[in-house]
């Protein structure tokens, strides 16, 4: 089968060519409509045609129609399909990264992606899967210590994974931390806490 392209072709020449000329006529037979008066059709036998009422009124209809739907449907349509205001959808999508906020008792934070971060609304799983357990609903931490923070999609092509040995170099160099998104409660924390209390 052929793949559909916009590219002009023979047979969308010649229909497009026949709808422009058409068109062209259908213009052209509205204005004459338009502007002869209506004893001028009389004389030729023409008394089925509509009122020149509606050589106004068909032509203000449709502008309104656009101006309604522009204005008014368009947008409601938008409207409708956007996400609650409180949903966490709003903020936060299944392609957010969110890094694991285990710390070590050294200080250091784990680092890790969390696979499946999402659940039911404001909720966010905080930890990635081996520094949590999930017993119920509640969330339980492990201290397990991660050797490598590597998020590397290409295995072989990894420098952690080559030489594991490189990673204490790179905290002695203080280096650039890995991508996230910011969690909101971090954010609000950061923003909003009142120094004095």
């Amino acid at each position: 089968m052929p793949e559909h392209t916009p590219a002009p072709t023979p047979g969308r020449a010649i229909y497009g060519f026949a709808l422009y000329l058409l068109f062209q006529t259908l213009f052209l037979l509205y204005v004459l409509w338009a502007f002869v008066p209506t004893v001028w059709f009389d004389r030729l036998g023409l008394t089925y045609l509509p009122d020149k009422y509606f050589a106004l009124f068909v032509p203000i209809l449709a502008l309104v129609a656009v101006t309604l739907f522009a204005f008014l449907v368009y947008p409601s349509l938008g409207l409708a399909m956007m996400p609650d205001v409180d949903e966490r959808t709003t903020v936060a999508d299944r392609n957010s990264i969110v890094r694991c906020e285990f710390r070590f008792p050294d200080g250091l934070c784990c680092q890790q992606r969390v696979e499946t971060p999402l659940e039911r609304g404001w909720n966010v799983r905080r930890h990635c899967a081996k520094h949590s357990t999930r017993q119920g609903a509640v969330e339980t931490q492990r201290t397990v210590r991660v050797a490598n923070f590597c998020d590397c999609p290409y295995e072989g092509q990894c420098l952690l994974r080559k030489d594991p040995e490189y990673l204490p170099t790179l905290r002695s160099k203080d280096p650039i931390p890995a991508v996230s998104d910011l969690s909101l409660s971090q954010v609000s924390r950061t923003l909003y806490h009142r120094r004095g209390r």
